[in-house]
């Protein structure tokens, strides 16, 4: 009789825990500029006719370093880039495994040049302007339609990171959700719509819901 009454508490705590997990919490990480967002109604996602993301222009690491020699350059086996501040560097080391990094420059975009990399446990994309060398970090890979903000989203070991950047001045708005993943993206005139998808419910259903996020500030975007 205990047996089977443990047995039915710890059923009850894991089926309480899967329907936890499934809560919708939208947790700031980081602002350092005034962004919103907030749930939708689906009918309200499916009526916006999404603006054409553009694609990034393919660029090799050698052109860029020849394009732009006051900015970008090539040390031992790193890939520097100036800004007005410092000195930044993307390195490449694939003999010692937990200090393990890799980077390959994949394109340009709105006056950008994208550079991925990966590391031990981590990976990303930096987004590096072409005239001033000022940069931002992204989990996921920049997307935007104007080039006036750009947004990412990655999943990073359960949790949903959606950064809204604003490409003239690299200030970003950065939330979490956990539990979710992100599967669709919209957008119209700077500001995003997403559809995310539940990463662990309980039963196992898949259940959707529809965020909508945007800059607040007329001005961020200028």
């Amino acid at each position: 009789m205990k047996l089977k009454l443990s047995l039915i508490v710890t059923l009850v705590i894991v089926q309480i825990s899967w329907t936890q997990k499934c809560d919708f919490k939208i947790r700031e990480i980081s602002s350092t500029i005034i962004g919103s967002s907030e749930l939708i109604q689906k009918s309200e996602y499916d009526s916006i006719i999404s603006e054409k993301f553009i694609d990034f222009t393919p660029i090799s690491e050698q052109q860029v370093i020849h394009k732009y020699p006051k900015i970008f350059k090539r040390v031992d086996s790193c890939l520097t880039y100036n800004s007005k501040i410092k000195e930044n560097k993307i390195c490449k080391n694939r003999i010692q495994p937990r200090e393990y990094s890799d980077y390959k420059v994949i394109g340009s975009y709105s006056g950008n040049i994208v550079v991925e990399f990966q590391e031990y446990e981590g990976w990303g994309f930096i987004s590096i302007d072409k005239k001033n060398g000022a940069s931002f970090f992204s989990l996921g890979k920049p997307l935007t339609s104007n080039g006036k903000t750009a947004i990412s989203y990655s999943n990073y070991y359960g949790e949903e990171e959606i950064a809204l950047t604003n490409l003239k001045t690299k200030q970003q708005y950065v939330i979490v959700i956990a539990h979710w993943s992100t599967i669709e993206s919209k957008t119209y005139k700077n500001t995003y719509y997403l559809k995310l998808q539940s990463t662990f419910c309980s039963n196992n259903r898949k259940e959707f819901n529809y965020l909508k996020i945007k800059l607040n500030t007329k001005t961020s975007t200028d």
